[in-house]
C-alpha cells in the first residue's frame, strides 16, 4: 500500500467521521478532553480503524 493512499484515507476518515462527532463533543463537555480522546482510541470503531492505518504507516509495508 502506498503512503499517499494511507494518508489520504486517514484524512478522509477524520473529515467524514471525526470532525463533527457528537459523542466526542459530549464527552469533552461532560468529562474533559482526556476522557474523550481515551474513548475514541479505545472504544470507537473509527478510532480503532485510524490506529490500524497509523500502524500501517509506521510499518515497513508502506511504500514511500
Amino acid at each position: 500500500m502506498e503512503r499517499k493512499v494511507v494518508t489520504s484515507e486517514i484524512e478522509w476518515t477524520l473529515k467524514t467521521y471525526c470532525r463533527d462527532c457528537f459523542v466526542c463533543e459530549a464527552f469533552k463537555k461532560d468529562y474533559g478532553k482526556n476522557y474523550a480522546q481515551s474513548f475514541c482510541n479505545r472504544e470507537c470503531s473509527i478510532g480503532q480503524r485510524l490506529q490500524a492505518l497509523g500502524e500501517t504507516l509506521s510499518s515497513k509495508k508502506v511504500e514511500g
